[in-house]
């Protein structure tokens, strides 16, 4: 959905860590392919709730990624909702300084999280990214509030979606 280019970008090309133990290193190798993330037991639907959002949360990127990619991913329709609203708030902000760093870096293929800044970032840009935070905190939260609100409540199609990715991935592996 080159739609939410902007959104692929930022939570995904500036969040491209998240998928280095996936075994992807750039955002051009996840096109056009779904990722299946670490998922601590058998399935999401068995982790107790606290846990199940938590996983969600740090997962995000992983999960907006699906999303965007695989037309058959569950509640698409609900989540593309909340990703619309986020790509017209990026674009409304691009200016922003925070804004524009993360997509800079996402364009890049450069980790950036102004949630959490690297330890070895100069202090001047810093303490320049904590001043300004405050627009990108308000997008970021709030898209993460709906996004694992809707998935919250799809534990067990998700639980689906996971094994025909993986049964997919397998065969295509033969």
């Amino acid at each position: 959905m080159s739609e939410f280019q902007l959104t692929q970008v930022a939570l995904v090309g500036a969040r491209i860590e998240e998928f280095y133990v996936l075994g992807f290193r750039a955002r051009r190798e996840l096109a056009m392919c779904s990722v299946v993330p670490s998922i601590p037991g058998s399935s999401l639907s068995e982790l107790p709730h606290a846990q199940y959002r938590a996983l969600l949360r740090d997962q995000l990127p992983i999960w907006v990624h699906n999303t965007i990619a695989d037309s058959n991913f569950p509640q698409r329709e609900k989540l593309s909702m909340h990703l619309r609203r986020f790509e017209g708030e990026i674009r409304d902000h691009k200016e922003d300084e925070v804004v524009a760093s993360v997509l800079s870096a996402g364009f890049r293929d450069r980790q950036l999280n102004p949630l959490n800044l690297p330890a070895n970032m100069p202090m001047r840009q810093r303490c320049s990214m904590v001043m300004q935070i405050t627009i990108w905190q308000e997008m970021y939260q709030k898209l993460e509030d709906e996004f694992v609100e809707v998935l919250a409540d799809y534990a067990s199609e998700l639980d689906e979606w996971l094994v025909l990715v993986s049964e997919a991935d397998t065969v295509a592996a033969m």
